[in-house]
């Protein structure tokens, strides 16, 4: 029987500021590589 998959913690203080900069960053100016994971995927998907 499989175990049953945690909850990931709840992020607090200084690590979740961080979290949020880097989210709303990425938001700005995505990286390069997750432009070229996204077109690769929908080429797969959608034969795009």
């Amino acid at each position: 029987m499989a175990k049953p998959i945690r909850a990931t913690p709840t992020l607090k203080g200084i690590d979740a500021v961080n979290f949020i900069k880097d989210v709303l960053k990425e938001e700005k100016n995505p990286s390069k590589a997750r432009i070229a994971l996204i077109k690769e995927a929908a080429a797969i998907r959608f034969n795009y």
